[in-house]
C-alpha cells in the first residue's frame, strides 16, 4: 500500500511540474473578468492541479472523451490555464479533429508564446486544414526561436511550398544547406522547384552540385543524365550515361534509359542491346525485367524480330535468376502464348517446385492439364492444389473433372460436394459443382439426380450453353422429353453461333423428332463448321439420309464416319448390311 502511495505521490508530482508552470501566476486577459485579475487561492489552485492530473491519466489512459471533459473543468476553475488548451489541442489533433484544435492552440499560444511544443502544435493543425499562410508563420517563429534545430527550416520550407512561396522556400533550403552542406534531399528538392519554374539550369546545377560532392556516386549522375533527356539535351544526356559506364560499365538503369532514348528514334537494334545487357545484372530487381517482358506480350504474330527479342530476355532471365519461381512462371506465359502448351506446363511445373505457395501458378497447370487431356496429371496435381489451398473452390472442380474423366464417378462427387462449399456468391462457378454432377450422376444412369443437377445449374446459370447441349443430347438418347430437348438444343446454338458439337446435338435432337429435314440442315452447318472429321457429326449425317431415302448417300457418310474415327458401336453394322440399326 506504501508503494502505490509513492508512486501516486510522484505521478501527481511530476505532472504538477510540467504541466501547471502556467497556473501560479494569474495574467491579465483581455475579459475583464475580476476573477482572472486576481490570485487563485489555495482551494482553487488544489482543485486545479487535482483536475489536471486525472486528465493526463484519462488520456495516457485513452480515454479521450474524459480526459478532454477534465481539462475544460480545468479552465472553468481558471479560463487562461494554458496547459489544458493544449493538452485539448493536442488530443482534438490527434483524432483528426484539427478544426476544433486549433482555436485552442491558438489561446495557448497566445498566453505562452514561448512554449515551443504550444506552437509546434499550432502549426501542424494549421496545415492539416490547408491554412498553409498561418502555419507558415508559426514555423518562422520556431525557427527563429529554435536556429539550432533543422527539423523546423524543413518543416517551414514545406509550408511554404503548399502555400505556393516558392522563393521564399528555396531560401530556407539555402540556409539549410549553409547549417548541414550539401544534402541529397534538399539538391533533389531544389531541382524540383528549378524545374517547376522553368529555370533549367539551376536545375541541372543542384544536381552537379551533388556529382560534385560525391563524384563516384552514379544514382547523382543518373539524375543529371535524366534531366537532360526529359528536357531534349540528348547529346549531354548521352555523354553523361558514357561518363557513368566508365564507373560502372553495367548500370543497368543507365542502360535502360539509354534503351528508352534509342527506341524513341526508331533505333531498335541498339535499344536491344541496351536491354539484354540490364537483363544480364542480377542486381536488376526481377520485376522490373519481368515487367519490361509483360510489354512484349501482345506483340503481334507477324512481328518476327520482337518476338525474337522476348525469347532472348526470357532466356536471359533464366540464366540470371535460375533459382526464382517468377522466371519460369513468365517463360511458361509466353509458352501458352505461343500455343507450346506442353512446354508451358513444363515451366510452370518448375515455378512450382520453387514457390508452391503461388495459388495462380497451380491454376494455369490444372487448365493445361485439362487442355492437353492429361487427366492423370489433372487429378494428382488438383488433388495437391487443394492440400495447399483448401479453401480455393477451383481445385475441386479440376479433379471432380479429371475423376470423370477417368469413370470414378462416385470420386468424382464426393470432391464436388466437399468442394461447392468453398463458393462464396459466384453462381457461375457454383453452377460448375452441379454441371460435373450432372455429368457423374447421367454416366452412372441415375437420371433423376441428374436431371435434378442440371436444372440447379441452370437456375445459377441460366445461359449455361454447354450444359443445355449436354443436356439436350442426354435427353435425345434416352428419347425423353424432346420438346425441352429441342428448346434447350436450339438456345444453345443462339448463345454459341457456328459450334459444329451444338449443331450436331440440335440436329440429333430435331432427328429424334423425326423432322428429318431440319436436322439435315442443322448436320450441314456442322459439316461446314469443322464436323467434316468428326466421325459422330458424319455418322448422325448418314442416318439422317437413310432414313430420307438416300441409301446410298448415307452408306457414303458413314464410310466417311468410319474413316474418321470416333463412331458408335452400331456403325460398322450399318455399313456391312447397308441398314439402319438404332
Amino acid at each position: 500500500m506504501k508503494k502505490n502511495i509513492l508512486y501516486t505521490f510522484f505521478l501527481f508530482s511530476l505532472l504538477f511540474a510540467f504541466g501547471c508552470k502556467s497556473s501560479h501566476t494569474v495574467t491579465q486577459t483581455s475579459s475583464g473578468n475580476k476573477k482572472d485579475k486576481l490570485p487563485l487561492s489555495y482551494g482553487e489552485q488544489l482543485k486545479l492541479d487535482h483536475t489536471f492530473t486525472d486528465g493526463l491519466i484519462q488520456k495516457m489512459q485513452g480515454n479521450f472523451p474524459e480526459a478532454i471533459d477534465k481539462f475544460k473543468k480545468c479552465l472553468d476553475v481558471y479560463p487562461n490555464h494554458s496547459a489544458s488548451m493544449y493538452e485539448i489541442a493536442y488530443i482534438y489533433n490527434n483524432l483528426g479533429k484539427s478544426e476544433e484544435a486549433i482555436p485552442y492552440a491558438q489561446k495557448a499560444v497566445l498566453l505562452d508564446g514561448e512554449n515551443e511544443w504550444y506552437r509546434l502544435l499550432l502549426a501542424k493543425s494549421l496545415m492539416d486544414k490547408n491554412r498553409f499562410n498561418e502555419a507558415t508563420d508559426a514555423f518562422q517563429h520556431l525557427v527563429k526561436s529554435n536556429p539550432e534545430k533543422i527539423d523546423y527550416y524543413f518543416m517551414l520550407s514545406a509550408a511554404l511550398l503548399h502555400a505556393n512561396k516558392v522563393k521564399e522556400a528555396l531560401e530556407v533550403y539555402d540556409r539549410i544547406e549553409e547549417k548541414i552542406g550539401v544534402t541529397e534531399d534538399i539538391c533533389v528538392q531544389k531541382e524540383r522547384i528549378y524545374i517547376s519554374l522553368n529555370q533549367f539550369d539551376k536545375a541541372v546545377a543542384e544536381a552537379q552540385k551533388l556529382i560534385n560532392s560525391s563524384p563516384k556516386e552514379i544514382n547523382y549522375h543518373r539524375m543529371l543524365a535524366e534531366l537532360y533527356f526529359e528536357n531534349k539535351k540528348t547529346d549531354k544526356a548521352i555523354e553523361v550515361c558514357k561518363q557513368i559506364f566508365e564507373i560502372e560499365p553495367n548500370d543497368p538503369q543507365t542502360h535502360l534509359m539509354m534503351a528508352d532514348y534509342y527506341e524513341s528514334q526508331n533505333e531498335n537494334e541498339k535499344a536491344f542491346s541496351h536491354v539484354k545487357i540490364a537483363f544480364q545484372n542480377p542486381d536488376l530487381n526481377i520485376d522490373d525485367k519481368i515487367k519490361i517482358l509483360i510489354s512484349y506480350f501482345n506483340i503481334p504474330k507477324q512481328s518476327a524480330s520482337e518476338k525474337a527479342e522476348s525469347d532472348t530476355l526470357v532466356n536471359v532471365l533464366l540464366r540470371t535468376h535460375p533459382h526464382d519461381a517468377k522466371s519460369f512462371s513468365i517463360q511458361g506465359d509466353f509458352l501458352t502464348r505461343d500455343g507450346k502448351n506442353s512446354e508451358a506446363r513444363d515451366a510452370f511445373r518448375k515455378a512450382i517446385a520453387f514457390d508452391k505457395s503461388r495459388y495462380p501458378i497451380w491454376q494455369q497447370v490444372l487448365a493445361l492439364d485439362e487442355t492437353l487431356g492429361d487427366f492423370s496429371s489433372m487429378e494428382s496435381e488438383s488433388r495437391q492444389a487443394i492440400e495447399l489451398f483448401p479453401s480455393e473452390p477451383l481445385p475441386y472442380i479440376f479433379n471432380a473433372s479429371a475423376n470423370y474423366q477417368k469413370k470414378n464417378y462416385k470420386q468424382a462427387i464426393e470432391i464436388v460436394n466437399s468442394g461447392k462449399d468453398y463458393v462464396a456468391g459466384d453462381k457461375k462457378l457454383l453452377a460448375q459443382f452441379y454441371s460435373i454432377l450432372g455429368d457423374c450422376y447421367n454416366a452412372m444412369k441415375e437420371y433423376k439426380l441428374s436431371d435434378d443437377n442440371y436444372e440447379k445449374t441452370l437456375n445459377l446459370d441460366p445461359e449455361n450453353a454447354n450444359v443445355m447441349n449436354n443436356w439436350a443430347y442426354y435427353f435425345s438418347l434416352r428419347n425423353e422429353k424432346l420438346d425441352k430437348a429441342e428448346k434447350m438444343g436450339l438456345k444453345a446454338n443462339q448463345l454459341i453461333k457456328d459450334n459444329s458439337s451444338y449443331e450436331d446435338t440440335y440436329a440429333w435432337v430435331l432427328y429424334k423428332q423425326k423432322n428429318y429435314e431440319e436436322a439435315k440442315k442443322w448436320l450441314e452447318k456442322a459439316i461446314q463448321h469443322g464436323g467434316e472429321k468428326n466421325g459422330v457429326v458424319l455418322e448422325h449425317f448418314g442416318d439422317v439420309l437413310f432414313q430420307m431415302g438416300q441409301t446410298d448417300k448415307a452408306f457414303e457418310y458413314w464410310q466417311k464416319a468410319k474413316a474418321a474415327g470416333k463412331y458408335s458401336d452400331l456403325l460398322e453394322k450399318k455399313i456391312s448390311d447397308k441398314k439402319m440399326y438404332e
